[in-house]
């Protein structure tokens, strides 16, 4: 299971995360995955896009339709 890493849009702080493809729905890229910055500050879920390889290719503050899992962040 790959650790990535990238920026709350909500906090701007660095967040990490561990994504796998079976987190995704491999028959749509960018995929949507919901991601929950675990921190006491920030708390806020997030909606990430991810490519085949699993790379961010854009973020957004709301929740958006068709993400299959939310995975919280590594403190």
């Amino acid at each position: 299971m790959p650790i990535r890493f990238n920026y709350c849009p909500h906090c701007n702080e660095k967040i990490m995360f561990r994504i796998d493809l079976g987190d995704i729905d491999t028959s749509q890229y960018p995929a949507p995955v919901y991601i929950i910055h675990e921190d006491k500050s920030c708390g806020k879920l997030s909606t990430f896009y991810v490519d085949s390889l699993l790379r961010i290719s854009y973020k957004e503050l709301d929740k958006k339709p068709g993400g299959i899992k939310t995975i919280r962040s590594i403190k």
